[in-house]
């Protein structure tokens, strides 16, 4: 049963407050958007977005991208962070207060569908969230003794571009003007989310493919990390300025597949819970491909892919890692086997349908209201059966009796 108290497990390490907060306004948000798409397919208006205009594919862009996923980050940064710089953690009077400010904003952003002055207000606590959030793990990072701080540095500098995002997606609400809003989008997609994803990813998935694989040769050089950083904020750039991005594309989705290839995805399946990670990041490399042939068909005047490379990216790359992530680590801090479990493992392959299913529905335009609606169901479906078995262990004792 769940109880909240400053002795709770719940508040024994940062990375239960952060997955727990964090999964509840995941599923939140995709029942909510379920909701929107079953409404719309039974011919139903469930009211208008804002009373300003703003449209409700921005507002479901702002949630998919800053509602959840900075809980989730701050939970596994402030958990396992402190490890790389070798300081000691934030204490639960340092991270409960953020990520509980961060989780009120994303319960506001969610009524904000219909109440305008729920987003306004639940953005603004976003960013003063996140503002406290950063300084916390910049301050880490700055205390630090170790000699090799590029990981978490790249990090810090992803966080400080996802909060001029928030603050950009305020602006564009308060103003009642699309720019902001997209200039949130782009820098949250770029600038926030793929950098975390991709330097964890870069830090993380040989050290764990090093553990179970035998033999392995672990490969993250360092100049991968700059060179794909460097290609994002060309990319930024590029698409702030309305040219085609395809300069940065191609060597992205270049790079990206040879480290997929290079960290051997094929021999990752032979533990469930290692292929998950490796599968989840060979989305990286094919939806930047995506990316490439849409910006090759813009070229040539055609139409070009509509939103099934974001989709590739977001659903196929964001959600099946976070899933892959957020799996592993509880499963290791609850003091568990590292096994992924059936709930799990069919989960995870059901959001690999949902992004292919949420692609094609782009690409063939015929098919694009029946696999739209299986999409959105079928991220409900999985994200709520995950949650059943994953998100008690938060606020349960560890299975092994030791703390954290």
């Amino acid at each position: 049963m769940f109880r909240f108290s400053l002795r709770s497990p719940l508040l024994q390490a940062p990375h239960r407050l952060g997955f727990l907060a964090g999964g509840i306004l995941l599923l939140a948000s995709l029942l909510v958007w379920a909701l929107e798409m079953l409404s719309r397919s039974a011919g139903l208006d469930l009211g208008p977005a804002y009373e300003n205009g703003i449209p409700a594919m921005l507002w479901h862009g702002y949630l998919m991208i800053y509602g959840f996923f900075p809980l989730f980050m701050l939970g596994f940064i402030y958990t396992a962070g402190p490890r790389w710089l070798n300081v000691p953690s934030p204490s639960q009077w340092q991270y409960a207060p953020v990520m509980l400010l961060f989780a009120m904003g994303g319960v506001l952003g969610i009524l904000g569908r219909w109440v305008s002055a729920g987003m306004l207000v639940g953005v603004a606590c976003h960013a003063l969230a996140w503002l406290a959030a950063v300084l916390i793990w910049c301050r880490a990072v700055w205390r630090s003794p170790v000699p090799d701080k590029t990981h978490a540095l790249m990090i810090a500098m992803a966080f400080v571009l996802g909060g001029a995002g928030m603050l950009a997606a305020w602006a564009g609400f308060a103003l009642g003007q699309v720019t902001g809003w997209r200039l949130s989008m782009t820098l949250g997609v770029w600038g926030f989310l793929l950098p975390v994803f991709l330097v964890v990813s870069h830090r993380m998935i040989p050290f764990f493919s090093a553990n179970v694989l035998q033999p392995y040769t672990t490969w993250r050089p360092l100049i991968l990390l700059y060179t794909l950083g460097g290609l994002l904020l060309l990319r930024i750039t590029l698409e702030c300025l309305q040219i085609n991005t395809l300069l940065a594309d191609w060597p992205l989705a270049a790079g990206l597949l040879y480290t997929s290839w290079r960290w051997q995805l094929c021999r990752s399946f032979q533990v469930k819970l290692l292929a998950m990670l490796h599968a989840a990041f060979a989305w990286a490399g094919l939806a930047m491909g995506l990316f490439v042939i849409s910006d090759v068909l813009q070229l040539l005047g055609q139409p070009g892919l509509g939103f099934a490379p974001l989709h590739a990216l977001t659903l196929g790359f964001f959600c099946t890692m976070l899933l892959a992530f957020v799996t592993r680590v509880t499963l290791g801090h609850s003091g568990r086997p590292l096994l992924a479990g059936g709930v799990a493992w069919v989960a995870y392959w059901a959001m690999h349908g949902v992004a292919l299913a949420r692609v094609l529905g782009e690409i063939i335009p015929a098919w694009q209201s029946v696999l739209y609606l299986l999409a959105v169901l079928g991220a409900g479906v999985a994200i709520a059966a995950w949650s059943r078995v994953y998100l008690p262990m938060y606020w349960q004792a560890r299975a092994d009796g030791q703390q954290g």
